[in-house]
């Protein structure tokens, strides 16, 4: 099945039909995908912090990310079933958007940095010491997540 096909499918589904057919749905979704934003935001932004040697040097990196994991994750799943419920309400729209690919690349590549290098880059770090792999790791992080909202402010725009 073509990638056009898999969005005409979903655009056709009983969840895009209630996105598309609702007068409060796609309101009440991009609220939960915006909440969960703005959650997930906060963790990346306090751990980059963190790695740089900014803010809570005296804190353990390792316990502030498994602190902030339940959060992290539980955020990132919650924008990731409402961003296809807002996808649904406009499939089409969203597979002709460069920026809507743009935003699912930086997610992709942010997600798997997050996992791998990012959390190689916590533990390496003592307690209150930030190193060149930290400081590097947080400013790629940041520069990924920000490409991330910026691309997904772009869906809206174009």
């Amino acid at each position: 099945m073509s990638l056009r096909l898999w969005f005409i499918a979903l655009s056709h589904t009983a969840l895009g039909q209630f996105m598309q057919n609702s007068k409060w749905g796609f309101a009440i979704v991009e609220t939960f995908h915006l909440i969960a934003l703005a959650v997930l935001g906060g963790c990346i932004l306090l751990l980059d912090l963190r790695l740089l040697g900014f803010v809570l040097k005296d804190e353990s990196a390792v316990a502030l990310s498994r602190g902030l994991h339940r959060l992290f994750l539980g955020s990132l799943i919650v924008m990731v079933f409402s961003g296809i419920a807002m996808v649904s309400e406009e499939a089409l729209k969203c597979f002709a958007s460069p920026a809507f690919r743009w935003k699912m690349a930086l997610l992709a590549v942010a997600v798997g940095f997050y996992f791998t290098v990012h959390r190689r880059a916590l533990k390496s770090v003592a307690k209150g010491t930030a190193t060149l792999q930290s400081r590097t790791a947080a400013a790629v992080s940041l520069i990924l997540w920000l490409g991330v909202g910026v691309a997904g402010r772009a869906i809206g725009l174009i």
